[in-house]
């Protein structure tokens, strides 16, 4: 009787030793991912990204107009007249491209948005989130 107690405390100090490294190992591979949105409440995070999904299709739809209008320069005149053309042709790939910029930087932030989302989705309660970093090992 007494071998088998032992053995059987023996057994849970293995397992809730391995249990522990387990945890602390996965808590400090979670902390090293990058959260900018921790600190915001689902339903602000939803409101959000409602909001940059209709600001990248404003800006989507801007930058394709943008696109399909063309500047044509033309080659004849002095100097003066060329390098104005020049001017607006560059002023005018600048838009475009400033615009595509904008429209980068949102989608970036739309996905970081959604990433923040899927985890709370995952994660569900507190304790759901104890049983994965216990029992998890990848």
């Amino acid at each position: 009787m007494a071998k088998t107690l032992l053995s059987l405390l023996v057994l849970f100090l293995i397992v809730g030793g391995a249990g522990a490294w387990n945890y602390d190992r996965n808590l400090k591979k979670e902390s090293q991912i990058p959260r900018p949105w921790k600190s915001y409440e689902v339903e602000d995070l939803r409101s959000m990204a409602k909001a940059y999904e209709e600001e990248i299709d404003r800006y989507s739809k801007s930058w394709d107009e943008a696109r399909a209008q063309r500047v044509t320069a033309s080659g004849r005149g002095h100097v003066d007249d060329r390098a104005r053309e020049f001017d607006k042709i560059y002023a005018r790939g600048k838009a475009v491209r400033d615009l595509k910029g904008k429209l980068a930087d949102h989608e970036v932030v739309l996905e970081e948005i959604r990433q923040e989302l899927s985890l709370r989705e995952r994660d569900g309660d507190a304790m759901k989130v104890h049983m994965r970093r216990l029992l998890t090992y990848p």
